[in-house]
């Protein structure tokens, strides 16, 4: 029997920062703010059973630069981020590895290898003892061979930064070309090399219906038996004060119903389902690779 394993995750980055026109200056989380009342929303829908969240928060040297704390959203959230992981959540880090001095200063993507390498270590000192995340995912979905290997040396358990067959433009470091869409372990030199990797339920249910259509045709070809499918989405997203989006919902009721008709599809094809956070799959999906080589 297929089964398959769901993790619902939120990138909590500011309002305007992802869409159409990337603004890496904005640091404003009205989107957040209202993203607070998602737990009891979910609940609301007895069909979905619980869903945990891992929720990757920023923290990085933008915060701390304009904000006087990488921690910002640690430390503003702190009452909210205990209620969550109290329930069942995780945490896990999500540093937009930006350069920017004031307000009104550009901010500046840290391409240069050596340079993010020692950004993710100057920040994960000032951050260690009091945030002990194991999943990671980094800023506009890119890595390098060091930054990459500077995660694993700081012990994280997993990272679920590729977004496989996508590549930046315009000098953007990001290629996930090749990369297998699935969890896996990448060479040290090529980190495409041993999942489409994230599905976003915040688009309109039409939009998420039809895809799910493919989706479903697909599921049923899939050989193995234990399948990850990694949901990612933006609070501004589901932030209804937002402008009008021909992708986006801007609708936490909406994101609440794709989820329910992804677990619909599933039961439809009486494949079995459960939701998990991502360090929860990743230590699975260890132990499962573990028993098929035994």
């Amino acid at each position: 029997m297929k089964k398959h394993l769901l993790c619902l995750t939120v990138d909590t980055d500011p309002d305007g920062l992802s869409g159409r026109v990337t603004n890496r200056r904005t640091l404003k989380w009205d989107g957040l703010d209202h993203l607070q009342q998602l737990p009891e929303d979910l609940a609301d829908f007895a069909t979905l059973g619980r869903v945990p969240i891992t929720w990757f928060v920023r923290a990085d040297g933008q915060l701390e630069s304009i904000l006087g704390t990488p921690a910002y959203l640690l430390e503003k959230y702190d009452d909210f981020w205990t209620k969550v992981r109290t329930a069942g959540d995780e945490l896990g880090w999500h540093p937009h590895l930006y350069r920017q001095a004031r307000p009104d200063d550009p901010a500046q993507l840290i391409i240069d290898p050596i340079e993010a390498q020692a950004e993710l270590e100057r920040l994960w000192n000032k951050m260690n003892t009091t945030f002990h995340p194991t999943a990671f995912r980094n800023g506009e979905g890119w890595h390098t061979p060091e930054t990459y290997a500077t995660v694993e040396r700081l012990g994280f358990l997993c990272d679920s930064t590729a977004i496989p067959g996508r590549a930046g433009g315009f000098g953007h470091p990001m290629n996930w070309q090749g990369a297998p869409n699935q969890p896996y372990f990448p060479l040290s030199d090529d980190l495409c090399m041993p999942r489409i990797r994230y599905m976003n339920p915040a688009v309109h249910p039409r939009l998420f219906a039809n895809a799910l259509k493919n989706w479903e045709n697909a599921c049923t070809a899939l050989p193995a038996d234990l399948y990850i499918w990694v949901m990612i989405f933006h609070p501004d997203e589901v932030l209804e004060t937002q402008a009008d989006d021909a992708l986006y919902s801007r609708s936490a009721q909406a994101l609440c119903s794709n989820l329910v008709s992804i677990t619909e599809s599933l039961q439809r094809m009486g494949h079995h389902f459960e939701w998990a956070t991502v360090s929860d799959v990743a230590q699975r999906w260890r132990r499962h690779q573990q028993r098929l080589s035994a």
